[in-house]
């Protein structure tokens, strides 16, 4: 490690956030790097806003009724994320409010979500190995895959 690195590495200061009340399955920066979500066992997904000493102001966002084993922010907007639960559904949220704008029910118990560069598709995989296609503008399913291999992982 070059002596740059080192000093930049001794500088830095950790911050723990703590709020979930179970395991944390998932971590994501929105697109501006403001905000840090958090998906977790106990159902819920977390914001914290996140300001220039690393202070955190922090928002619960409820509505699953299962863990939450996934998020993902849009690429276009700082304050829209998508939670994917293994209640079947696939939550977006608005961040400024905390509420969810639209809940999209798939077959399967969902692990893995993905937004397109563009903001306009959602991709979402389940335990089956399904991936559903989301249109964001619609908040409609347009595409489900079942694959014969593994693609959860």
């Amino acid at each position: 490690m070059a002596k740059e690195d080192e000093r930049e590495f001794e500088r830095a200061t950790t911050r723990e956030y703590t709020g979930h009340k179970k395991k944390v399955h998932s971590l994501a920066w929105n697109c501006d790097g403001r905000k840090l979500g958090s998906g977790s066992v106990d159902q819920t997904c977390r914001v914290w806003t996140i300001d220039n000493h690393r202070d955190g102001k922090e928002m619960e966002l409820k509505g699953h009724t299962d863990s939450v084993d996934q998020i993902a922010w849009d690429p276009t907007h700082p304050e829209l994320l998508a939670t994917a639960s293994g209640d079947r559904t696939v939550k977006m949220w608005d961040a400024r409010s905390g509420k969810a704008t639209a809940s999209v029910t798939t077959t399967g118990e969902n692990i893995n979500i993905s937004w397109s560069p563009d903001g306009q598709t959602i991709a979402v995989g389940s335990r089956e190995d399904v991936i559903t296609f989301i249109d964001k503008r619609k908040d409609k399913i347009i595409n489900t895959t079942k694959f014969l291999f593994e693609v959860n992982e």
